[in-house]
């Protein structure tokens, strides 16, 4: 009981010894990525006054990403960069996941950041744009934009108002569906197929949605000349989850979840992997400003069920316009 005591006195002591973000910044080497903050918007650092329990991603290599960021988007500020790298840490988390081999002792998590700025995000009223931190290969990742994903590379670094979590490298600022998908040449047919049938702007412009994009191999087999284009729309559709974005730690077994097609699509989580109607998940957490991106191996069917190993053949694809009547 005396040990308990000191341990509680040790840890109230170490809360009130610890010093500004700022100071904690410079006195760690992180001196560039605090800059950042001292050009944002003042009002990103009040959100992490002491107390406020914030978890900062701070980099030591800041220079070459922020170039590459504001190049990506030229209206990339100081400001959107702080709010994105600060997040909320009693922010929503959820049970241990498994991915493939992927097996760690931390559990994954999502987190919301500070960054709400409507140019950016649009995941509905009031909902600030969120990241995932999750193992991959037992070492804490980070997913946040432009498909890319940080390394968490040392310990908390304790501050008044949270902690200073080290990465490699500065996170990136989402971008739109569109734009995101470009980056992936693996993604081409379903991008494409998605601006053929005009369907790319009304998805980038969906609030809260989660997209399953196919590899390219799941449509090279799929001769569209024998399909219409209503089709193809309820097709392509079936791959949009409505209002709700489906942040892999957020995703549980047995979930049934509405798609763009009126259709439906269930959630099956196993220790090989994650899957949508039979569709298996070889690519989570792709974070665009609307929502989540997930790369799948087959085309998502209409048809729901528990045989997570045998996705909907290809060639039963002209009968979904039945389902979609």
């Amino acid at each position: 009981m005396i040990a308990r005591h000191i341990l509680l006195a040790l840890s109230a002591a170490t809360l009130a010894s610890a010093d500004t973000l700022i100071n904690t910044l410079q006195q760690n080497g992180f001196g560039d990525f605090a800059s950042i903050y001292q050009d944002a918007d003042p009002s990103i650092l009040s959100s992490v006054d002491a107390g406020s329990n914030m978890i900062i991603y701070a980099s030591k290599n800041v220079q070459g990403t922020t170039n590459s960021t504001l190049r990506r988007r030229g209206s990339t500020t100081n400001t959107q960069i702080a709010a994105m790298s600060s997040v909320q840490k009693t922010a929503s988390s959820s049970k241990k996941l498994r991915f493939k081999r992927h097996q760690a002792d931390s559990s994954p998590a999502v987190y919301q950041s500070l960054l709400s700025d409507p140019e950016i995000v649009n995941l509905g009223p009031g909902v600030n744009q969120s990241l995932v931190e999750r193992p991959v290969e037992d070492v804490p990742t980070v997913f946040a934009g432009a498909g890319k994903a940080v390394l968490v590379v040392g310990d908390d670094i304790a501050f008044d108002g949270g902690v200073i979590r080290p990465v490699d490298s500065l996170l990136e600022i989402p971008g739109s569906i569109g734009n995101t998908l470009a980056l992936f040449p693996q993604l081409s047919n379903f991008t494409a197929l998605l601006n053929q049938f005009n369907l790319l702007k009304p998805v980038s412009e969906a609030a809260g949605i989660t997209v399953l994009a196919p590899e390219d191999s799941a449509f090279a087999a799929v001769d569209t000349s024998r399909l219409t284009d209503e089709q193809m729309v309820a097709i392509l559709s079936q791959h949009v989850i409505v209002n709700y974005v489906g942040y892999s730690p957020r995703l549980k077994d047995g979930q049934v979840l509405n798609t763009l097609a009126n259709g439906t699509v269930t959630v099956a989580v196993r220790d090989c992997g994650v899957y949508f109607n039979g569709a298996k998940v070889t690519a989570a957490d792709v974070i665009v400003g609307n929502g989540v991106v997930h790369t799948v191996a087959s085309v998502v069917g209409s048809e729901d069920g528990d045989d997570t190993q045998k996705p909907l053949p290809l060639a039963l694809l002209p009968l979904l316009d039945l389902v979609f009547e």
